[in-house]
């Protein structure tokens, strides 16, 4: 058991054979509502009905945009998020979600948009504030079902890919993100420094980069896929889960989020392999697509979990990217009886 700091609050977590799971309901590093430029708050409070007597700021995430849960005296409440010139990559994911998340079905189970606004040169979404909590691992079996639940939702609601989502240019996936998931191709090659993996995989890079080949061809499709489906991109009710952040939707093949999910889940104890093959969004899935992926996302998360950390992400980014790096490959492994 290891017991840790971060942001002046003490962080209790159980090392599993991967290292230490990242907390992910408390992984953010976020500036204060206060911090935030005057007229900014001024057109939140605006919108709001008056001023907020109460921030609730969100633990979970990785970059560095304010966000949180925002209520005024007299009750009125919305999830406020804001980013500004100090996060360019935030105000782009911002800009994105705004742009995507009117247009979800009505059955996709989403927090929806209220508003959004550009001021000055910040970007300001209003949420739909729902009443839940982030994961937090180790996941029990309950907590796992609904979140799979709630993506086999959306899965049915976007396949195939809504016209309304296609007319607002929802790119390819294999395009946006195939590119990613080359690194053992580029070790392989000599481009790059191999990542370092465990010794039990050492002689695997010709087959993994092998295997890497055949990503894009997998990640094809005809449905909108949410393209980062994370812990920490869920909200968890009693019976019930929320799928945010939906601003790298892509179109591809929904299967992705669903191994995406299960890598952690992997990671945390559960029967990834058994899940996935249950799971509505598996039909039609080769078992080599599946290797495919998964040792393309390997190469991903272990080649960027070596790297330094980024100014103002949340120092937690590279341990989580390490942790699932090695349970993709654990989950490969096993399945091809390395």
């Amino acid at each position: 058991m290891t017991v840790e700091n971060s942001a002046s609050v003490t962080i209790v977590t159980m090392d599993t054979r991967f290292g230490k799971p990242v907390p992910y309901d408390k992984t953010a590093i976020r500036p204060r509502y206060e911090e935030l430029p005057a007229v900014v708050r001024a057109d939140i409070a605006a919108r709001l009905g008056g001023e907020p007597v109460s921030v609730n700021a969100a633990g979970g995430g990785f970059t560095g945009g304010f966000a949180g849960v925002l209520t005024t005296a007299d009750g009125n409440h919305m999830f406020v998020k804001a980013a500004g010139p100090q996060t360019p990559f935030v105000v782009d994911a911002y800009t994105r979600e705004a742009h995507f998340n009117p247009a979800l079905p009505a059955d996709v189970p989403a927090p929806r948009l209220r508003y959004s606004a550009q001021i000055n040169d910040w970007v300001v979404l209003g949420m739909e504030p729902v009443a839940g909590k982030a994961p937090r691992l180790p996941f029990t079996s309950h907590e796992l079902n609904l979140m799979l639940t709630a993506w086999e939702q959306a899965a049915a609601a976007l396949t195939p890919a809504p016209l309304n989502l296609v007319d607002l240019g929802v790119r390819d996936f294999a395009l946006d993100a195939g590119p990613r998931f080359t690194h053992f191709a580029a070790a392989a090659a000599g481009d790059v420094e191999p990542t370092w993996m465990p010794v039990d995989i050492h002689g695997r890079l010709e087959e993994l980069a092998e295997l890497e080949k055949d990503v894009p061809l997998a990640l094809h499709g005809d449905a909108v896929v949410h393209g980062d489906l994370r812990p920490d991109n869920v909200i968890l009710g009693e019976d019930r889960a929320w799928i945010c952040d939906w601003n790298f939707s892509c179109i591809g093949a929904p299967w992705f989020d669903t191994v995406s999910l299960l890598i952690t889940a992997h990671g945390d104890g559960h029967d990834a392999e058994r899940l996935f093959w249950e799971h509505t969004t598996s039909r039609d899935v080769s078992s080599h697509q599946l290797d495919a992926v998964l040792a393309g996302v390997a190469g991903y998360y272990l080649s960027n979990g070596s790297r330094p950390l980024i100014d103002r992400v949340s120092p937690y980014l590279r341990q989580h990217q390490r942790w699932n790096g090695l349970a993709t490959l654990d989950w490969l492994s096993q399945r091809r009886g390395w």
